[in-house]
């Protein structure tokens, strides 16, 4: 058995005391605690919003070349001079002048205008038909859709639409019989006020217009009162009607207003084409990617014409369809800041969201998303503002292109409700922590020797039969005597 010096238990680690927890510097350090748990949640919940991330992209934005482009575009519609009718603080968007038809007598004019015959020949077929859709009412116009529609391998007529189609033909055959009548006695009057080279070639684009009609367009027409399938000839035939009555419908649109009845026709068949076009189909007729600043300063030239715009999504809500044809029941509406850096808005009509974005209802979403639409370039259009009206231009797209974001948390933010109540229990969690230090620290124990380890008789009579060295006197006098030795 060997017992330890002093020296020795000197450098065993001594037991540190417990804090007492009732003094204000421990009390102070436990809150400290508490409350830099609690900044932490905080800051997690924080860190998950995209907003506050925006600072680290900011100088990574190139504004100044844009920024030169979109200086001097006012959007804000100025207001006309209130009428005396009207309550205070009427406000009238800008009101573009529609030009009327010509007349045969300015027939003239489209030769001057056109650079060959064709040219001549479609302006003239235009300006024609221009004056035949006057004079037919809004259902005989749907019934003349639906059968260009058809030809293009659209649903089948109704027994109702073949009736009404029936007087609508008759009369289209005497409207072009006194059309051409009129046009070519106008021609023949004017004699030598025209030049002899204009005169014969208006007179053979006038003849060639007959022919067609006569032989083949009214025969196509026809066919669907003969029920009888189309040729080759005559469905190209109704392809190049389509086509002038897209112009016509295009040219009925008017920029720096709301929507007009005269545009129905023109938006319904620029979601047809959208309909029939794939993703990839749509990207290459596109005319390629364009800013807010060409699509506001020349609406005239992108018109009808496949574009591509792309931006941040920041406003996104659901509309009802008017009634239709093509089965369209709602519309995906969505603000978008452009991409190129503008402060004004492109607005998107889209039939479809992508695969996995967000819902979107009735109600107005805040989005947060890049997206790019590729659709036709509708118009110039007036919405209301804080400020007054302002115009936008309006896209329409079949379904924009959209890459998910992972989001940093995949469940929504919780209520204060449950922050609260969260809050709360880590508050109670710290406590009881605390209490439990406190009662572990405060409990003086002492350690008690198993039985094992305690010394038994036969260990004490073996030690005193050990020599133990002398003890202190001992000690002392033998250093004595030794020192007087020396």
């Amino acid at each position: 058995m060997k017992f330890q010096s002093q020296d020795e238990s000197s450098d065993r680690p001594q037991r540190r005391s417990p804090p007492n927890y009732f003094s204000r510097s421990t009390q102070v350090r436990v809150l400290m605690m508490v409350f830099s748990l609690l900044l932490v949640i905080v800051l997690m919940f924080e860190a998950r919003k995209p907003e506050n991330w925006e600072w680290i992209w900011a100088g990574s934005k190139k504004r100044i070349a844009t920024t030169a482009l979109d200086e001097g575009i006012d959007t804000l519609l100025s207001a006309e001079p209130p009428k005396s009718e009207d309550p205070p603080g009427t406000i009238y968007a800008r009101q573009a002048a529609v030009a009327a038809p010509p007349s045969t007598t300015e027939l003239a004019e489209s030769i001057n205008a056109a650079d060959d015959g064709e040219d001549a020949r479609q302006r003239i077929r235009r300006d024609a038909w221009r004056g035949f859709l006057k004079s037919l009412g809004r259902d005989e116009r749907k019934v003349l859709v639906r059968i260009l529609r058809n030809s293009r391998g659209g649903p089948e007529l109704s027994v109702g639409d073949r009736r009404i189609w029936s007087d609508v033909f008759s009369q289209l055959e005497q409207e072009w019989k006194d059309y051409l009548t009129s046009a070519n006695d106008a021609v023949l009057v004017a004699g030598d006020e025209l030049p002899a080279e204009q005169r014969t070639q208006l007179l053979n684009v006038l003849h060639d217009l007959e022919i067609e009609w006569t032989s083949l367009l009214s025969r196509a027409l026809r066919a669907v009162l003969d029920e009888r399938p189309w040729t080759e000839l005559e469905r190209e035939a109704l392809a190049n009607l389509q086509a002038t009555l897209d112009d016509l419908a295009l040219a009925a649109i008017r920029d720096d207003m709301v929507w007009r009845p005269e545009e129905q026709t023109a938006w319904f068949r620029s979601f047809e084409k959208l309909l029939a076009l794939n993703a990839r189909e749509a990207s290459q007729q596109s005319a390629g990617t364009v800013s807010f600043v060409q699509l506001f300063r020349q609406s005239n030239e992108y018109r009808g014409r496949l574009v591509t715009v792309g931006g941040t999504a920041e406003l996104a809500y659901q509309v009802r369809a008017p009634k239709n044809d093509l089965g369209i029941e709602h519309y995906f509406v969505f603000w978008l800041r452009p991409g190129d850096g503008s402060d004004s808005p492109i607005v998107a009509y889209a039939l479809e969201l992508p695969f996995g974005f967000p819902d979107v209802g009735s109600d107005h979403t805040n989005l947060r998303e890049e997206m790019t639409f590729t659709g036709y370039f509708f118009k110039r259009w007036a919405y209301g503002a804080h400020d007054g009206i302002r115009t936008a231009p309006l896209v329409l797209a079949k379904q924009p292109t959209w890459e998910p974001t992972p989001p940093i948390f995949t469940t929504e933010l919780p209520s204060w409700q449950t922050v609260l109540i969260a809050l709360s229990l880590v508050a109670l969690l710290a406590f009881k922590i605390a209490r439990w230090a406190y009662r572990a620290g405060g409990t003086q124990s002492t350690p008690r020797r198993s039985p094992s380890h305690e010394p038994t008789s036969e260990q004490f009579a073996s030690m005193a039969k050990s020599k133990i060295g002398p003890t202190i006197d001992e000690a002392l006098q033998q250093r004595a005597e030794h020192d007087k030795q020396d």
